[in-house]
């Protein structure tokens, strides 16, 4: 279920809306003053990465980890 994030014309107020895959039609309000007059903005992705992963290197993709080299001999 995708989470959209909204702001609203009237009071600025920021929110985020969990929704369902069926939900087209329903009239998001703003969770702060009521509103109907709202606007999705869009929100950062949200990425972890450990430390101990190397970054690729660019231009070397046979090297990178999961492209066919298992590292076993």
């Amino acid at each position: 279920m995708p989470i959209y994030e909204y702001r609203c014309d009237m009071c600025q107020n920021i929110f985020e809306v969990l929704t369902s895959a069926g939900s087209k039609d329903e009239k998001v309000l703003c969770s702060k003053c009521g509103s109907d007059k709202i606007s999705k903005i869009i929100s950062a992705g949200s990425f972890i990465r450990s430390s101990a992963t190397p970054l690729p290197r660019a231009g070397s993709s046979s090297d990178s980890p999961g492209c066919g080299k298992r590292g076993f001999s």
